[in-house]
């Protein structure tokens, strides 16, 4: 997802990407475990000091419980999509239609993935979050999801994640490093909604709306994220 980045970001700046649990180069896990506490061992590890944290859709969920575990590791935060813990629909305008389509596109992936049907398990999914993908994009898509199927269909180790403290839905004002969070006009149509839920919650937080951008935003749009991560604290 980020080969285009990467190379043009170590250029100026250290940056580490790593895979999670089960996807990538990482085996999936065989017991409970921690992505919040993987994410701080890492930053411990390689003695990064207080970084700028990317977190797109559940890399987002995992930036904001790490800030609030351990608000220490976390200089800054760049959200994209993010979900979080404790999410729910009920501050959604139209919550209840909203979660029953995401439930109907994610059952009907995941059963066309069980029936060995694994293209029309890839359409429910590119429906639902990849809309705005055309051509080498959908491409990568396609083959991010083909790669890391055992993961996306059947969530192999999610299943197994334990969660760190409280939710964060309910501890937002908690967070105290400068956050900026970008949302796709294309995403599903929850995601708007909750970024702004969150950025009424964690105090000096922005959201921007990004015409034409899916939930993968860095893929549909560019050069938008880009421009925002140039403009973001180096942590």
């Amino acid at each position: 997802m980020w080969d285009r980045e990467f190379p043009a970001l170590v250029r100026e700046r250290r940056v580490v990407r790593y895979d999670l649990r089960g996807y990538g180069g990482s085996p999936p896990a065989t017991s409970a475990y921690s992505s919040v506490h993987d994410l701080a061992a890492l930053i411990d590890h390689l003695d990064l000091q207080r970084p700028l944290i990317v977190g797109p859709s559940m890399g987002g969920r995992i930036a904001l419980d790490l800030t609030l575990a351990r608000p220490d590791k976390v200089g800054a935060l760049l959200l994209i999509a993010p979900g979080y813990s404790g999410m729910d629909y009920d501050h959604v305008p139209g919550g209840k239609a909203t979660f029953e389509r995401d439930e109907r596109l994610s059952k009907a992936a995941a059963d066309a993935w069980a029936a060995g049907k694994l293209p029309e398990a890839t359409e429910h999914l590119r429906q639902l979050w990849a809309s705005a993908l055309t051509g080498p994009t959908l491409e990568l898509f396609e083959r991010m999801v083909r790669e890391n199927a055992e993961e996306v269909f059947a969530d192999r180790s999610s299943r197994l994640e334990t969660p760190v403290g409280e939710p964060a839905a309910g501890r937002l004002n908690e967070i105290r490093v400068p956050t900026r969070i970008l949302v796709g006009d294309r995403d599903n149509p929850a995601m708007p909604h909750c970024a702004n839920f969150l950025a009424r919650g964690i105090p000096g937080a922005t959201v921007q709306l990004v015409p034409g951008a899916d939930h993968l935003l860095n893929l549909s749009r560019p050069d938008a994220f880009d421009a925002a991560l140039g403009e973001a604290p180096e942590g």
